[in-house]
């Protein structure tokens, strides 16, 4: 199966996240291209840790998504930063862009799944979450929730992954997230 990862990071959250789903996905023989929205506002903060600094200039390097980089995919992974209960800018521009394959109907029956990064548990984790799914639906993508048997004693989110940064950069995951994460790889 081929998986394209579309994400948008400020502070490198997102990124990790896409990048831990990166590895399970790897790991269980799937394909994997790894991309990252425009953000013409982005700057590098040069008073960062040098591991969350290099970090970031990694997310930096990689390519920019592209609408046909949904086309070759089965499975289409989605994050963003939660800003108020919904995806930042960028990443909204970039559903937008998507309108034309939306028009053709391109992408009716790929798989969707989606991950987010809340500064804190009352940040609106959730409400992004069903607006990606939301988008999702309107693609005609089909939804890959989280089964009780992943979330079983981590009390997590059935629609996708929530990382808690509480405002801080990161160059690590936390280790729920990395073990949902794995757990969800091996159910598709």
């Amino acid at each position: 199966m081929k998986a394209v990862i579309v994400f948008h990071s400020v502070c490198g959250n997102t990124y990790l996240i896409a990048r831990a789903f990166e590895k399970a996905l790897l790991n269980g023989g799937h394909q994997v291209v790894l991309r990252r929205v425009v953000d013409s506002d982005w700057v590098e903060k040069p008073d960062v840790a040098g591991d969350v600094l290099a970090s970031l200039r990694a997310m930096r390097a990689l390519p920019e998504a592209k609408p046909d980089d949904l086309l070759s995919a089965d499975i289409i992974l989605m994050g963003s930063p939660v800003y108020f209960g919904n995806v930042s800018a960028e990443l909204k521009a970039f559903m937008d862009s998507t309108g034309g394959l939306w028009f053709q109907g391109k992408l009716v029956g790929k798989k969707f799944a989606a991950f987010v990064s809340a500064g804190n548990p009352d940040g609106g984790g959730d409400l992004t979450l069903a607006v990606l799914h939301t988008y999702a639906k309107y693609m005609g993508l089909l939804s890959l929730p989280l089964p009780i048997t992943v979330l079983q004693g981590d009390n997590g989110n059935a629609l996708g992954i929530i990382q808690y940064s509480n405002g801080k950069l990161s160059a690590t995951l936390d280790d729920k997230t990395s073990r949902l994460i794995d757990r969800w790889s091996r159910t598709i």
